[in-house]
């Protein structure tokens, strides 16, 4: 004898996934822009790229690669926000967004306002949490 269980689909309502999709299609505009014009900044500090074997100040070239280190920090960071702001967009057209990734239960819109690109709900963070604490 089998036994089979029948799972009701949830899904978010209409108007809050559609601002949610407006929010984060203008955040990943936004991402991409700061992205574009850090690469346009790495692009400018790597063409002067410091000879610490000259006898000038190397300071002035140590705090340059210092820059340079910080630019690529922050970008790698965007870079990944942005990706998860693409995948939150993938989300919404397979009618998966707002679907805890753990448990399957609707992620909470308070969360989602706070973290649009949330894959998991709170009650699964808090038992992540716990396990790792």
């Amino acid at each position: 004898m089998s036994i089979t269980i029948f799972s009701k689909k949830k899904k978010m309502d209409k108007k809050n996934l559609k601002e949610f999709q407006d929010l984060l299609e203008k955040e990943k505009k936004e991402l991409e822009d700061k992205i574009n014009e850090l690469n346009s900044q790495e692009k400018n500090m790597a063409i002067k790229t410091p000879d610490f074997m000259a006898l000038e100040d190397s300071s002035v070239e140590a705090d340059e690669v210092e820059e340079l280190n910080n630019l690529l920090s922050l970008k790698s960071v965007w870079e990944n926000n942005l990706y998860r702001i693409e995948q939150a967009l993938e989300r919404i057209k397979k009618g998966t967004y707002g679907i805890c990734e753990e448990c399957g239960e609707l992620i909470e819109i308070e969360r989602l306002k706070i973290e649009p690109a949330a894959q998991i709900c709170t009650k699964c963070i808090k038992k992540k949490n716990k396990k790792t604490a």
